[in-house]
Formats: structure tokens, sequence, C-alpha cells
């Protein structure tokens, strides 16, 4: 369904509050049906604020945005999917060595996506996020 109103419904993005209205519903659904994929995602916002020092707040399309010194890292939409904002050249290293795939939605930018399912993608989540800070 992500995919589908992503690359079909786009335009939606434009209407106010409308993305947030459904990452929120995203996340409700994952809250429901996927407890640990849930937990990765508070934890990943947990450790985000601990070790990067990174101010939480609603993205512009949906899910929480990672903040430092008014730029933004990156955010996670409601469904674990992490989108970073690496740089081109760190964005194909990343994604040549498996670690990352093309950003979704806008694949040839500097922007990668990350599927967290689990606790044990967090520590590749906050790399990413890392190598997002390092950009700046």
């Amino acid at each position: 369904m992500f995919r589908f109103v992503v690359s079909r419904l786009r335009w939606l993005g434009r209407v106010p509050f409308l993305p947030q209205l459904f990452d929120a519903f995203l996340l409700v659904v994952t809250a429901l049906t996927n407890r640990g994929k849930m937990r990765a995602i508070e934890s990943l916002e947990q450790r985000a604020v601990e070790t990067l020092r990174a101010r939480l707040g609603v993205h512009r399309f949906g899910g929480v945005g990672f903040f430092v010194d008014g730029s933004e890292l990156g955010h996670v939409h409601g469904n674990g999917l992490l989108d970073a904002f690496v740089g081109r050249a760190n964005r194909d290293a990343a994604v040549a060595a498996g670690r990352a795939q093309p950003h979704h939605v806008f694949p040839k930018s500097g922007w990668v996506s990350f599927w967290i399912e689990g606790e044990s993608d967090v520590d590749q989540a906050i790399a990413l996020l890392r190598l997002a800070e390092m950009r700046r």
C-alpha cells in the first residue's frame, strides 16, 4: 500500500496534513501488527536523541524527522522506512555495499532508504544517520 500511494498518488503529499495522517495510519498498523518493528522504531528515536543529540520533529511528508542544528539528517516513517540524506557519493557507496537502497521516491538524489524490521536493524539505521550528520 505504501509503495502504491507514494508512486501513484504522490500529488496527495501537497494536501495539508494528509501525509502526516497517512503516516499516523501506518504507525497504528505497525503498532497493532508488528510489535518488534514498533520497538525498533522507538529504539531508533531514543538512540538518535541520545547519541546524535538529534531533535525529533514532525516531518513534512509524515513520520518523525531527526534534526541537528536545524538540519534534517533523515526521517522514519510509521512503517519502519528510514530515509537519510547522506549525499550522492555516500549514497553510491552505501547502496553498493548493500547497507541501504536508493531513496524510494528520488533514487538519483543524495537520499537513501533503509527498512527497519527489528532491533537488529537499529545499529545500521544509526550508522546511516551518522553518515548524514558527517555530510553536513
